[in-house]
């Protein structure tokens, strides 16, 4: 009966120490994701009505971010937050007196850019944008 008893005992203490375990976050999930969004891209500016290039790549320097080499057709690099399918611009100087911000969600081959700007000391331009690859 003692052998029993402890036998259920360790039973009941494996299943509820191998419930307690969580999966732990692949590192690799989120190089994965930037993945997705490395490459070159035209985009569809409605503001300005033309059609360019850009091209993103990976950020060495930081595991969650990529960088956006002309964005906003400026000639000049933005680097930016890669959260799932959603990318950030923080607001940042690029240079040559601009700065940039934005805010995109990418669904299959297409960022839309709800919110994709620049400024300039005396001028702000707020525009929506599609990447497509």
């Amino acid at each position: 009966m003692k052998k029993i008893l402890l036998i259920i005992g360790i039973l009941v203490s494996s299943a509820l120490l191998l419930q307690s375990c969580t999966k732990e976050e692949d590192p690799s999930d989120e190089e994965n994701t930037r993945t997705l969004f490395v490459g070159n891209w035209t985009v569809t500016d409605q503001c300005s009505k033309q059609t360019y290039s850009v091209n993103i790549s990976f950020d060495d320097d930081n595991s969650s971010q990529v960088i956006i080499s002309n964005y906003a057709n400026l000639g000049k690099s933005a680097k930016a937050v890669v959260a799932g399918s959603n990318i950030q611009v923080e607001s940042q100087n690029i240079g040559n007196g601009y700065s940039v911000s934005g805010s995109g969600q990418l669904n299959g081959e297409i960022i839309s850019w709800s919110s994709y700007n620049f400024e300039t000391d005396s001028d702000l331009t707020e525009c929506t944008a599609t990447f497509s690859k």
